[in-house]
């Protein structure tokens, strides 16, 4: 027991040492209000996996792009980019995890316990993103009670358009 406690912290803590550098961050918000954080970046070195296409092709794929996913109760992982036929899929190196954006949503799913496939967990629409986040503005965008300024939205509710018809 005491073993695989600690081999779980060694792969926790090497998970967390991947060198990543985020260029965007982005916020998404499902129907009850709860957001989910993404930082999308690239590794220092190529990870390599293996998508098997609808016909069962096994299609080996090279890339350095990756995100770190935060879940709205604290759950996180880092998750590479996989071959996906329309949209962004991201999976982590043991396959627990999936992150699926496409268009202006996403969906993070957790393979279930059978491993009979991914269960959904979080579904949601694009609240706000930033590209080459300095950290003061990725921690506005991930901490901020609301959308941003800037996104459509002030502090009070839908920005006042000027020169608008009424």
């Amino acid at each position: 027991m005491t073993l695989r406690i600690i081999s779980l912290a060694a792969v926790a803590f090497l998970a967390g040492c991947a060198s990543f550098e985020p260029l965007r961050s982005t916020r998404f918000v499902d129907d009850n209000n709860n957001y989910l954080h993404v930082d999308y970046g690239r590794d220092t070195k190529d990870h390599e996996s293996v998508a098997i296409l609808d016909n069962g092709v096994r299609w080996p794929f090279k890339t350095k792009n990756m995100v770190r996913v935060e879940l709205p109760d604290g759950t996180s992982f880092i998750a590479y980019q996989n071959l996906a036929p329309a949209g962004n899929l991201y999976k982590t190196e043991n396959e627990e995890w999936e992150f699926f954006e496409s268009g202006a949503g996403c969906i993070v799913a957790r393979l279930a316990k059978d491993r009979s496939g991914y269960v959904p967990l979080f579904r949601g629409s694009l609240c706000a993103t930033v590209r080459n986040p300095v950290n003061a503005k990725r921690d506005r965008i991930r901490n901020g009670s609301s959308t941003p300024h800037g996104f459509g939205r002030d502090v009070n509710g839908p920005r006042e358009m000027s020169g608008e018809r009424k």
